[in-house]
């Protein structure tokens, strides 16, 4: 029986439109390309991880991007603008919490972005009941240990736990870890897959 309904946030409960937002600063898609290449899909998980700082990022596009690290900077400090939340979010949180479900948060994200954007905007966190961020705690997905951890630190059984991400890999380190998993692709396919799922707890 399912009890825990864990979700990821990027892509899931909130937008990360970096991409979009390195377009308004004058990004060129030349630049958008590598950066996506070389930073976001090669280094970023460290970042994510909480064992690289916002220094250390800038230092290592200096190192492989020569010329771009203004562009970054910018891009950082206007990084609130890229995340907002989807609006499909609180009715769907609330409405599984007033069916009894546990709520939990398992990402990858920097420590202080999130602390930045759970103050400002990510107002559905009031219904959650644990969260786990992966740069607080100095593991990423899809490593097993991050799913261990969000078992261990609240007690809970993988058997009662399903994980909703958008990314295929992240899930099968979520089944890896004994956990039942949907593949986000949108709220409209994956709301349905859940209840699908839920309904048979619930007869």
């Amino acid at each position: 029986m399912i009890k825990n309904v864990v979700f990821d946030l990027g892509k899931v409960l909130v937008a990360f439109d970096w991409d979009i937002l390195a377009r308004k600063i004058g990004f060129t898609e030349e630049e958008i390309k590598i950066f996506g290449e070389r930073v976001v899909g090669d280094r970023w998980d460290e970042f994510d991880r909480g064992v690289m700082s916002e220094e250390e990022v800038i230092e290592y596009i200096e190192e492989v991007i020569p010329g771009m690290e203004e562009k970054f900077e910018e891009l950082w400090h206007r990084v609130d603008e890229a995340i907002y939340v989807f609006p499909y979010v609180d009715e769907w949180i609330k409405d599984l919490k007033e069916r009894g479900y546990n709520i939990y948060v398992l990402s990858n994200f920097p420590p202080k972005v999130f602390l930045k954007e759970e103050a400002e905007k990510f107002h559905f966190m009031k219904y959650a009941d644990g969260k786990v961020i992966s740069g607080f705690v100095k593991m990423i997905k899809p490593d097993r240990e991050m799913y261990e951890y969000l078992l261990r630190t609240y007690d809970l059984k993988a058997e009662e736990s399903i994980f909703i991400d958008d990314r295929p890999g992240n899930i099968e380190g979520a089944k890896n870890a004994g956990l039942h998993g949907i593949v986000f692709e949108s709220y409209e396919k994956t709301s349905h897959e859940l209840d699908e799922i839920l309904k048979k707890n619930e007869r």
